[in-house]
């Protein structure tokens, strides 16, 4: 399923004193947040729910983090839209981020005569606030060199502990390439890149953004990521017949210094069924050595009905070596469900119809109106 690949893992340490942002290893249903130009790529009205444990170990309980969408692709229109809640928590609670916000995404169409390029534009308007449990931690004015914690501290947290409300947009562009719109095995290329946090590049008197609990102009520094992906069908019985395609793909990723690569292949069966590997590293640190990632995904769904699709993902990430004997996995889970029927161009009498609309190619899929190139979510093996 192409930009799946895309959308792959953003696996951040916490190794600068900058914060970084929350993320998530299996991009699976949650393509927009990794770019916003890719809200609604997927070819449907959505909604998906998506959540992650990781780093738990014997003594530390998981950070968990977890997000909601709904997203809306809109074939009555040039643009698809969504919103989202997301929540980050570290470690027993004691640090909680929560983030709120809407996306849009506009397509450019247009042919060579042959096949069929969209180079996507998307914002992200969101607000985060950060949340801090000073009651779980111990102060040094707390503290008797002989019994121990045994007096109260004379600290009063600003704000009771809360940061205030930041705004934190992102903005993105990503571009597909069906090679050819008469062949049913063309393959697709997809790239692009985004900015989050772009609020963070402009001056603290221009806009007064932090994001420090204690009020002392602390800012989450900008990230930055690009992405280049393929997919391509290795064997096809015949158009309206089962198909194997296989996703490669390349992710770069920056922020407050630090530098994440991934590499991956995807293999998937008629959209029903998908398994992939992929690796995950650092660039060199100046010091000591990084930890490095492999994930392990599977991805099943079921055509409910003619407009109706059920989706579940599924990644375990283990260290391959590093902390690999000090945390555990980064595991993942969503599940989405899928519409066939724009509700937005229903309301207004425009064709509203998402499914198999278009000639069907197996990599990609497109509106007969507009030309924005989707995923080929709606394919249904054998009685199409």
């Amino acid at each position: 399923m192409p930009p799946k690949l895309l959308l792959l893992p953003l696996l951040l340490w916490a190794t600068s004193l900058s914060a970084q942002d929350p993320f998530f290893t299996h991009f699976h249903n949650n393509e927009s947040s990794f770019n916003p130009a890719l809200t609604g790529i997927r070819g449907a009205f959505s909604l998906t729910t998506k959540y992650k444990s990781q780093w738990a170990s014997a003594s530390v309980p998981a950070f968990r983090s977890g997000i909601i969408t709904m997203e809306e692709s809109m074939p009555c229109n040039w643009f698809d839209w969504g919103l989202s809640a997301a929540f980050d928590q570290e470690g027993h609670g004691i640090l909680r981020t929560n983030e709120f916000g809407g996306k849009i995404a506009g397509a450019i169409p247009w042919t060579d005569g042959k096949g069929w390029h969209n180079l996507r534009l998307g914002i992200a308007l969101n607000t985060s606030f950060k949340r801090i449990d000073f009651s779980r931690l111990v102060f040094s004015d707390q503290l008797d060199p002989k019994f121990g914690n045994i007096f109260a501290t004379g600290f009063e947290p600003p704000n009771s502990g809360r940061s205030l409300w930041f705004f934190n947009p992102s903005v993105g562009f990503a571009y597909r390439w069906l090679f050819d719109e008469d062949n049913h095995k063309s393959p697709t290329l997809s790239a692009g890149a985004a900015l989050h946090n772009a609020y963070s590049i402009l001056s603290d008197a221009a806009t007064g953004h932090e994001e420090s609990l204690l009020g002392i102009g602390t800012k989450i520094p900008p990230r930055s990521t690009y992405y280049a992906a393929l997919e391509f069908i290795p064997w096809a019985g015949h158009k309206k017949g089962p198909f194997v395609a296989a996703n490669v793909s390349w992710l770069h990723q920056r922020q407050g210094g630090l530098s994440y690569h991934n590499v991956g292949i995807k293999a998937s069966y008629s959209r029903v069924a998908a398994a992939g590997i992929r690796f995950h590293f650092n660039d060199a640190p100046e010091q000591g050595s990084n930890t490095h990632w492999m994930s392990f995904e599977m991805e099943l769904s079921a055509r409910m009905s003619k407009h109706q699709r059920l989706d579940i993902g599924m990644a375990l990430s283990p260290a391959i070596n590093g902390m690999r004997n000090r945390v555990g996995p980064i595991v993942e889970a969503s599940v989405a469900y899928h519409f066939g029927k724009s509700p937005s161009c229903g309301i207004a009498n425009l064709d509203d119809d998402l499914v198999e609309t278009g000639y069907e190619c197996l990599s990609s899929n497109f509106t007969r109106q507009r030309k924005k190139l989707y995923e080929g979510i709606w394919y249904r093996l054998h009685n199409r």
